[in-house]
């Protein structure tokens, strides 16, 4: 392969064995050029950089197959440049000619003794490097691949190798590396994410994203999908990034707070790779858990066809205890699931990724009751719990083109999940005369066969959840086409399409008094039955455009264009007078939607190793229209809320290896659905409402920096002052917020910080050392402080210790941690209302934690 001119691959070898004696640095290594290279594969690096310096270089074209060159961006000589270009490569240049290059590999048998060797003698200690690993990091918010630390966003990454080191393989475990990054955890598969504090019920707010699949929680029957975010396990994982702020251009609706997006490990052409981790824990106040993860790559097509297969098993470790029922750990459980990755190359330009993952995720809830004056103690008089199965089946094709690439990606995300939840409270204390007057005959009193009647119906209901069964089918498509991004105009066009359907039946199941445990799910034994049916379908057309007006200057504007139609139909199949709800026949109800978004951004390279950017973007997410029995049309329907972002981001490299990135913002955002109430309607179930507007000042900072060789810290804070902009009138929301009033669940301040020591002990071995801390401000769990549920979350800190031995080639690993080293009562979630008697009910983070993880790699 050549680049600059064409020579057969014999030629090239008599040049590079040539490279062993004429080995100097001539003149025109010296000179100095202006490069601009974003990560890319080694060929179309190779061939910018050639021409950018004004050389030729020489390379096998076997020593450059499916590898990524490093970004190059600045003034440098043509021996630093390359340099830079080649870091952990395997390749070093050899200077053979006038304006010659010849790349030798220092891993190819073939090569030169010398060569090898001088590139071994230079290459970088395994432990020093993981100093650049943020600057080094490769991400692809802006739908191809730049480098972090030349990316004019806002974003957060992680790679997979320091993800394993801290022993995070929890979804949730991210808001440990990310500032203004929060998650409402109610248990698996029931969360909520929020960046920046844009929180509201409705549909998501943040994108989530598994490689290039977007996954979608259940709307329920108050059309808030935002509320049950799925999960998969993060193991093998090459990288996960946290896109803080709109990213609507690109990843379009639900996105309007952020994108969090996790990249899975691929498998890799002619190597055959495995991995196992094995866990066990004991939780204080509860039981032993533990967890078993593997992996294997399987070359099966020399060049052509590889597989990846990934599997897992986690036993919950129970903790939360019922003192009315006498059981304990109830939050136990298990779950499994695995996925398999299979990368065909049929032809060097074309990678094609068909993927398929699952998860079954089987647990008790983690929810308890503040006011039995116990942390981790419920008195709930039947059983809540999470059934979740989630399946995403992918289509990834990549083609490339040279000056472009070509990407499209079919996704389908199925979810069949079930959740339980006691509700026995809502019908205490209405076993009365005045109940049967209230609820049965609604204005006289009973008669004594009636009341007689009315009792026994509704002490049945004593000990009682509710039950729903429901289900996601999700269907996604994206083609895209991205320049190579070398050249002073580049440019990004896709078109998007989504099909969403999703179902949930609503059913008052009863339990056993004594038990608690459910009844079967049989007609005799449900009291109240009601289905909601919501089909979302939408199609979008983006455009992102990117002009350097000077070497070092870059604007950047992007649009979509989007529309949605919702519909959503509903029945009532069994009724119940406590809820004021009859038998009724189907009836739908539909809206829909379209519209641009925009944004702009200034990105500035005052030199190397320090960006300026400014930006303004914009967020949305669809509205939609409410099913509720008895609703006054003109509360059905609700319309889509946004956002404008304005924001000033530095990225600074201070000193090898240490790097400080800040950012400054301003959110304004209109129209914000809310939760709402049809209490005085006819009927007293939830739904979605619009009204107020909000603005948000924040400012993050991240700092990684390797303190002495084998030390690094890193650690991130945010800051974000949430609050109305403007009252919010409406007649259907409980204790409407006014204008100043702080956001719900949303923090002013957090704060993360890690630490990690490597030591060289004797032999071959290892000593290894992580401790990481986090910091949660108070936040309250409503807006208006006239609202007598609103409840404070206390702000906590959270501490987490993890050490060692492992092989210093990390083959194999033991380590012991303890998580929530002070046993600390961390609240994120908590809730009440009259339906629970005025009783708290609160999700928190689990006590503190022992365990032992062993891990091997072959």
């Amino acid at each position: 392969m050549s680049f600059g001119a064409r020579a057969r691959l014999p030629v090239i070898e008599l040049l590079i064995g040539a490279a062993v004696a004429l080995a100097q640095v001539p003149a025109f290594a010296t000179e100095t050029h202006q490069f601009d290279i974003p990560v890319q594969a080694a060929p179309s690096a190779i061939r910018v950089f050639a021409s950018q310096a004004r050389v030729q270089i020489l390379v096998a074209g076997e020593n450059v197959k499916d590898k990524h060159l490093h970004a190059v961006s600045g003034e440098f000589s043509t021996e630093q440049g390359l340099r830079l270009l080649l870091a952990d490569s395997g390749l070093t240049p050899q200077f053979v000619g006038e304006r010659s290059i010849a790349l030798v590999s220092t891993t190819t048998p073939a090569a030169p003794q010398v060569a090898s060797d001088q590139a071994t003698s230079s290459a970088p200690d395994p432990k020093v490097e993981r100093s650049d690993e943020l600057a080094e990091v490769v991400v692809t918010a802006l739908k191809r691949n730049t480098r972090i630390q030349d990316t004019p966003i806002a974003i957060s990454a992680v790679t997979g190798d320091s993800l394993e080191r801290a022993g995070n393989t929890d979804f949730t475990q991210l808001t440990r590396t990310a500032p203004s990054l929060r998650i409402v955890d109610s248990g698996p598969g029931q969360r909520r994410v929020l960046i920046r504090g844009i929180q509201a019920s409705g549909e998501p707010t943040v994108g989530v994203y598994y490689d290039e699949s977007p996954v979608s929680g259940s709307v329920g029957t108050t059309s808030d999908a935002a509320s049950s975010t799925p999960d998969f396990r993060l193991f093998d994982v090459e990288r996960a990034e946290v896109l803080r702020g709109p990213q609507g251009t690109l990843f379009g609706a639900g996105s309007m707070g952020g994108t969090i997006r996790v990249i899975f490990q691929k498998p890799k052409m002619n190597e055959f790779e495995a991995a196992a981790s094995t866990d066990g824990q004991i939780v204080e106040h509860g039981k032993a858990g533990g967890s078993m993860d593997a992996m294997v790559n399987l070359p099966v097509i020399e060049d052509k066809v590889a597989v990846r297969l990934v599997g897992f098993y986690q036993k919950y470790a129970g903790y939360v205890d019922n003192n009315r029922l006498g059981l304990t750990n109830i939050n136990d459980g298990h779950s499994t699931g695995g996925r398999a990755l299979v990368r065909i190359t049929p032809i060097d330009r074309l990678t094609v990724d068909l993927a398929a993952y699952y998860q079954d995720v089987a647990t008790g809830s983690p929810r308890w009751v503040l006011e039995t004056g116990q942390p981790w103690v419920t008195n709930a008089r039947a059983e809540s719990g999470n059934f979740d199965t989630d399946r995403i089946f992918a289509v990834t094709a990549h083609y490339d083109l040279d000056f472009a690439a070509i990407t499209g990606v079919s996704s389908y995300f199925d979810r069949n999940k079930i959740t339980d939840g006691d509700v026995s409270n809502t019908f205490l204390g209405r076993d009365t005369a005045a109940g049967c007057k209230t609820y049965l005959t609604k204005s006289r009193n009973c008669t004594s066969d009636e009341l007689s009647s009315y009792l026994v119906n509704t002490r049945e209901l004593f000990a009682s959840s509710l039950y729903q069964p429901q289900y996601v089918h999700d269907f996604t498509n994206e083609l895209r086409m991205s320049s190579a991004g070398v050249e002073r105009f580049n440019w990004t066009v896709g078109v998007y399409s989504e099909n969403r359907i999703s179902s949930v039946r609503s059913t008052l199941l009863l339990a056993d008094p004594d038990t608690g445990a459910l009844l079967p799910f049989v007609a005799q034994d449900i009291k109240y039955d009601r289905t909601i049916d919501d089909h979302l379908s939408q199609i979008a057309g983006f455009l992102e455009l990117s002009y350097k007006i000077l070497p070092s200057l870059t604007f950047t504007t992007g649009a979509r264009y989007y529309k949605y139609d919702k519909s959503v139909g509903g029945r009532v199949d069994v009724g119940q007078i406590h809820y004021a709800s009859v038998v009724t026949p189907e009836t739908v109800a539909e809206s829909g939607q379209h519209g641009v978004i925009g944004k702009f951004n200034l990105s500035w390279q005052a030199q190397a190793g320090l960006l300026v950017y400014a930006q303004a973007a914009q967020g949305f997410r669809p509205g939609g229209v409410n099913q509720v029995i008895g609703l006054p049309a003109a509360l059905a329907a609700y319309s889509s809320d946004s956002l404008w972002d304005y924001e000033l981001g530095i990225k600074s490299t201070i000193a090898r290896g240490v790097y400080l990135n800040l950012t400054g913002y301003r959110i304004d955002w209109d129209n914000i659905q809310v939760s709402g109430r049809t209490s005085g309607t006819g009927s007293v179930f939830g739904l979605i409402s619009n009204a107020g507007a909000a603005r948000i000042w924040g400012s993050e900072a991240e700092l990684t920096a390797t303190v002495t060789k084998g030390l690094t810290l890193s650690a991130n804070v945010g800051y974000t002052d949430a609050r109305l902009s403007a009252d919010q009138v409406s007649t259907v929301v409980v204790a409407a917020g006014k204008k100043d009033d702080r956001l719900a669940y949303v923090p002013q301040y957090t704060v993360g910080a890690s630490l990690e020591y490597l030591h060289p002990l004797a032999g071959p071995f290892d000593a290894f050392i992580h401790a990481d801390t986090s910091f949660v401000g108070g936040s309250y769990s409503s807006i208006s402080p006239t609202d007598i549920y609103r409840r404070y979350l206390p702000a906590y800190q959270v501490g987490n210790l993890r050490f060692g031995v492992q092989k210093n080639d990390e083959t194999w690993g033991a380590y012991l941690y303890v998580n929530n080293i002070a046993d600390s009562v961390a609240i994120v979630s908590a809730s009440t209302s009259s339906n629970t008697l005025g009783q708290t009910l609160v999700y928190s983070l689990p006590p503190r934690t022992f365990g032992l993880n062993l891990s091997y790699k072959f």
